[in-house]
């Protein structure tokens, strides 16, 4: 038996070693420069106009063109958000091959996963091939294992539906079209997707979210509204809710950290629904059982005195919550990308500044950590400089022309140095010097 043990043993680490090898690169099969991805990030506005519209017409056919700079600019998105990972796209004339390069964490040498993804235009998604490392399998083969694990996942068949979305797929250099049927039936699928949204923590995130909701809704105006339809300011709001959410933290009756990080938790993404966007509510689930209709504020608070910049404080904040924080940053930089084009309101390191603090306020009033020194610090007074930095001598408003000008592109020195100065103005913050203590 112990002989037999031991030969299973070697065969076992004999197998892994072997698919290390296969699986596993000394160096990435792409290396593509961020920023020349990135470089025409304004035509994804296009692209973004076209997913809309197929959404309102969910019970229509529909076609999506997209071009290979847009393809190159979402590509250069995600490098941003994942720094580990690289990605390319190559356009023929009836193909499309994605390549992708993941860095490992590097223990001795860095080490790296190559994937390839081929696909043949056709009168249905066309997967050709799929590689891995030395290992390649038949297109279908994967897809049919990414459909099973997908729908299994999910305990739907949502995975087999948006398969079934695309009618045709036409490739050239230039663009991929795709043709899709109507999306009624994958959008009905998605929304009866069972998540973690039934655990007993999600519910609890969500009654806590209702309470604060109600009590934002019936918040008397600010004491330094002295001069009629001034708009309040954001501080106000962020004032009032670290002080309710630690009354409610005192009471817990456990009394612990982690109850302050739920509070907070919930409180801010009360603020994203309620001086936001409602349809951050429809991200937690339903609220109905405690508030409904949804509240909101009648009229936007402000940080800086812009209402521009209260909303990308509380929406990088309420996206934090419901992601990475490198994602929240380059989706607010992406953003501004997309700025620059024409009928954009130019590249702002100010907006970039308030996604950068909102989510910076997020990360630290949930982290177990320091949930409750956020509480007591923004609990003193109404006061913005707590939380958001200066924003003097920030470039905003700048066209691609004014901007390639100045800062050459999102990976030159001079662009880097005011990143790095953005970043100097929140960690001096007193909120982010909790995170010292």
């Amino acid at each position: 038996m112990k002989r037999f043990i031991k030969i299973a043993a070697v065969v076992l680490i004999s197998l892994f070693c072997f698919s290390v090898i296969l699986l596993v690169d000394l160096s990435p099969t792409v290396a593509k420069n961020v920023h020349q991805q990135v470089e025409n990030a304004e035509n994804v506005s296009d692209l973004i106009s076209q997913l809309r519209s197929s959404l309102r017409n969910r019970y229509q056919a529909q076609q999506i063109d997209i071009s290979y700079s847009q393809a190159e600019s979402l590509l250069g998105f995600t490098q941003r958000a994942l720094p580990k990972l690289n990605s390319d796209i190559k356009l023929t004339e009836d193909h499309a091959e994605m390549l992708v390069s993941y860095q490992l964490s590097a223990y001795i040498f860095s080490s790296y996963i190559n994937v390839s993804i081929k696909i043949k235009e056709a009168n249905y998604l066309n997967v050709e091939s799929v590689s891995v490392g030395s290992i390649t399998v038949p297109g279908h083969w994967a897809l049919s294992w990414v459909e099973s694990l997908a729908n299994s996942y999910t305990n739907s068949e949502a995975a087999t539906k948006a398969i079934q979305q695309i009618a045709k797929t036409d490739i050239s250099p230039n663009q991929i079209i795709i043709s899709l049927n109507p999306l009624d039936s994958l959008l009905r699928e998605l929304k009866n997707i069972k998540t973690s949204d039934d655990s007993d923590e999600r519910q609890l995130l969500r009654a806590r979210t209702a309470h604060y909701l109600t009590f934002l809704d019936g918040l008397p105006p600010s004491n330094d509204l002295a001069i009629q339809n001034r708009a309040t300011s954001l501080g106000y709001y962020l004032y009032k809710l670290m002080l309710e959410a630690k009354t409610m933290s005192a009471e817990d009756p456990q009394g612990t950290s982690n109850s302050a990080s739920l509070e907070n938790e919930a409180a801010i993404m009360a603020l994203a629904i309620y001086a936001g966007n409602r349809r951050f509510s429809t991200l937690l689930g339903d609220l109905s059982f405690a508030v409904d209709p949804i509240p909101t504020v009648r009229r936007k608070p402000v940080l800086a005195n812009r209402q521009d910049l209260s909303l990308h404080f509380i929406f990088s904040a309420a996206i934090k919550l419901l992601s990475e924080q490198g994602i929240t940053i380059a989706v607010g930089e992406f953003k501004e990308l997309m700025d620059r084009g024409n009928g954009g309101s130019g590249y702002s390191f100010i907006d970039l500044t308030a996604d950068m603090a909102g989510a910076n306020f997020a990360t630290l009033a949930v982290d177990p950590r320091t949930a409750e020194q956020i509480q007591n610090v923004m609990s003193l007074e109404v006061n913005e400089t707590l939380f958001f930095p200066s924003i003097d001598g920030f470039d905003e408003g700048m066209n691609k022309s004014e901007f390639r000008q100045k800062y050459s592109d999102i990976e030159s020195a001079e662009y880097v140095e005011v990143i790095n100065n953005i970043e100097i103005r929140i960690n001096r913050l007193p909120v982010s010097k909790v995170s010292n203590k």
